[in-house]
C-alpha cells in the first residue's frame, strides 16, 4: 500500500482519537498502518511518554528502526529506556549498519555488550569495528554495506556480483579493490549498466578516486561531497585500504548539523537545536554567554560620573533612582542577548521543519517562559549578590533594598525578553512576514525599549514598596 506524506497535526490527533477509541491498540495498528515512518517519528515529539511507547509498540519491527532513527533525541531517549535487550537486538538487525552503531552508542555500556552478544557473529564484528571510531568522524559515519569488485572481472560478472547484494546501502557507485582491498577505481552504476557485458571492470573505472582518511571529521566529508558534487565518499586508511563509504544521507544530515550548529553558536546558544533538550539544559547552556554583557554592564554603571560614595547615592531615594539609569545598558544588553537566542532557535526550527505553526508553538512558548525564568533567577542572582557585597560594606542599614530592586528588575526584563524573541517570530510567520528579517533589528530594539522600561518600572515599585 502506497504511503503518503502526513500533516502532523492531523495524524497526532488520530493518534490520541484512536488511544481513546474503545479498542485502543486495534485502532492505533490500523491508524498507523498506512503511515510513513518518517512522519511518525515526527508526529512522536508531540506526544506525552505514555502515548509514544504505546505507538512505538504497535508498529511493527521494520518500522520501529526507521522511527527511531529519524525521530528527536528526548523521544528516541524516552523509548530506548523502555525497550528490553530482545527489543533492542531485533531493531539494529533491521538497521543499516552505521545507524545501529548510533545507537549503540546511545545505550549504556552493560547494555550495548549485551545487546551485541546476541547478535549474529558476523553482524557483531561488523558494528564493533564501526564502534571504535569517534562519532564525529569519517569512520563513525560510514557504513559497511556497499559494493566492492576487483577489476578484472568483466561488466557481466560485476553486475551478477550487484545482483546478490541488491540489498547495499551503496548502489550508485561500485567500487574496485585488489586483493588487499586497495581503493584503485570507482564506476557508476549507470556506466556498468550501459557497458559490453565482456569488458573489464578496469576498462570502465575511473582511476582518480576522491576518498577521506577514516580519522577526517565529518564535515571535511560534507565539504569534499559539496565541492565534487558526489553522492557517496569512500572512506580509507592511511594506507588507502577501503574500509567504507560516506552516503548521501549521511552528507546532508552532516551539512544541516553543521549549519545549526554554526547559526546557534553565532546567537550563544547550544550547538543543537534547543527544543530538542530538556528546559533545565537549555537555560543551563544559554547562561554562560549572557555573563558577557552582565560584565561590561557592570563596568559601564561603575563608570557612573558622581564621585561621591555608593553609600552616600543609596543614602538619597532620588539619586537611587538616577542609579538606576547607569544600569539600563547592562539591562539591554542581557535584553538583547536573550531576545537574540530566542529568536535564532524560532527562526531556524521553522526553517528546517522542527517547529510548525500550531503544532509545536504554544508549547514551545511555555518552555521558554520557563527557560526565561530561570535565565532571569540566575543573572538576577548574579548581579544582586555583586551588588549586596559591594553596598553591604558601606553599612548602610537598608543596604538590600537597591541591590534587591535591580536584580528583581532585571529578572524581569529577562523574563520578557525570552517572551518576546519567542512569540515575534511565529508571529510574524503568521502574519505571512519574513520572520528571518524581523528577528535582527527589530527584535533586539524590541527587547532593549521594553527591558529598559520594564527594569525601570518594576526596580522603582520594590524601592517604593521597601
Amino acid at each position: 500500500m502506497p504511503h503518503s506524506a502526513q500533516d502532523p497535526t492531523n495524524l497526532g490527533d488520530a493518534i490520541r482519537a484512536a488511544l481513546d477509541s474503545a479498542e485502543p491498540d486495534r485502532q492505533l495498528r490500523a491508524t498507523l498502518k498506512s503511515i510513513r515512518p518518517e512522519d511518525i517519528a515526527r508526529v512522536l515529539d508531540d506526544l506525552d511518554s505514555d502515548q509514544k511507547l504505546r505507538v512505538f509498540d504497535n508498529i511493527e519491527t521494520e518500522t520501529q528502526a526507521e522511527v527511531i532513527d529519524e525521530t528527536d533525541p528526548t523521544s528516541r531517549e524516552q523509548v530506548l529506556e523502555h525497550l528490553d535487550v530482545t527489543d533492542l537486538k531485533l531493531i539494529i538487525e533491521e538497521m543499516p549498519p552505521d545507524e545501529a552503531t548510533d545507537l549503540l552508542n546511545e545505550l549504556p555500556q552493560a547494555q550495548c555488550r549485551e545487546v551485541l552478544s546476541g547478535l549474529d557473529p558476523a553482524t557483531t564484528v561488523e558494528l564493533l569495528r564501526l564502534m571504535q571510531h569517534p562519532d564525529d568522524s569519517a569512520g563513525g559515519i560510514m557504513t559497511l554495506d556497499y559494493i566492492a569488485v576487483n577489476p578484472p572481472l568483466t561488466s557481466e560478472e560485476a553486475i551478477s556480483l550487484i545482483q546478490k547484494h541488491i540489498e547495499a546501502e551503496v548502489f550508485n557507485y561500485v567500487y574496485a579493490i585488489d586483493d588487499q582491498r586497495h581503493l584503485i577505481g570507482v564506476i557508476s552504476i549507470r556506466d556498468l549498466l550501459g557497458s559490453d557485458p565482456n569488458t573489464q571492470v578496469s576498462e570502465l573505472m575511473e582511476t582518480e578516486v576522491i576518498s577521506i582518511a577514516v580519522d577526517e571529521d565529518q564535515e571535511a566529508v560534507a565539504h569534499l561531497a559539496r565541492r565534487y558534487n558526489l553522492q557517496a565518499i569512500p572512506v580509507v586508511d592511511h594506507h588507502d585500504h577501503l574500509l567504507g563509504v560516506a552516503t548521501f544521507d549521511d552528507i546532508v544530515e552532516i551539512l544541516s548539523d553543521e549549519a545549526d550548529e554554526d547559526i546557534y553558536r553565532l546567537a550563544g546558544a547550544p550547538k543543537v537545536h534547543p527544543a530538542q533538550q530538556k528546559v533545565l539544559r537549555r537555560a543551563l547552556l544559554r547562561i554562560p554567554w549572557l555573563l558577557l554583557p552582565v560584565i561590561s554592564g557592570f563596568i559601564l554603571a561603575w563608570m557612573h560620573p558622581d564621585e561621591r560614595s555608593l553609600a552616600e547615592i543609596l543614602s538619597s531615594g532620588s539619586d537611587q533612582r538616577l542609579l538606576l539609569a547607569a544600569f539600563i545598558p547592562l539591562v539591554m544588553g542581557i535584553a538583547g542577548g536573550v531576545g537574540t537566542q530566542s529568536a535564532t532557535m524560532v527562526v531556524r526550527g521553522m526553517a528546517v521543519g522542527d517547529i510548525e505553526l500550531g503544532r509545536t508553538t504554544l508549547r514551545l512558548f511555555r518552555q521558554e517562559v520557563v527557560v526565561g525564568i530561570f535565565i532571569a533567577l540566575a543573572i538576577g542572582g548574579v548581579v544582586g549578590l555583586v551588588l549586596a557585597l559591594a553596598t553591604g560594606s558601606e553599612g548602610s542599614t537598608d543596604w538590600f533594598h537597591f541591590p534587591l530592586a535591580v536584580a528583581l528588575g532585571i529578572g524581569a526584563g529577562i523574563i520578557l525578553a525570552n517572551a518576546c524573541g519567542t512569540a515575534l517570530p511565529i508571529f510574524c510567520e503568521k502574519i505571512g512576514l519574513d520572520p528571518a528579517l524581523v528577528a535582527g533589528p527589530f527584535i533586539t530594539s524590541f527587547n532593549d525599549v521594553t527591558a529598559a522600561i520594564i527594569f525601570i518600572a518594576v526596580a522603582e515599585l520594590i524601592l517604593r514598596t521597601l
